[in-house]
């Protein structure tokens, strides 16, 4: 017998990593589209619009986000 199982139970909610903004969660699906998605030592980082447009060229070039 087949259980329904809740998706939103096993995709986490998102964060931006650097300044810590979380969107609403009937936002969080618009997010994964408008925010910048990384992959640094194997974990996934996610970036919100405005620290992706503040950090573009930090972004673009590649650089640790120690540097932003």
């Amino acid at each position: 017998m087949a259980t329904k199982t809740d998706t939103a139970e096993l995709t986490p909610l998102l964060t931006c990593t650097s300044c810590g903004t979380t969107p609403a969660p009937e936002d969080q699906a618009t997010a994964r589209l408008t925010w910048s998605r990384s992959v640094e030592h194997g974990r996934t980082l996610w970036t919100c619009e405005q620290c992706s447009r503040d950090n573009i060229r930090s972004i673009e070039s590649k650089l640790d986000p120690e540097w932003w």
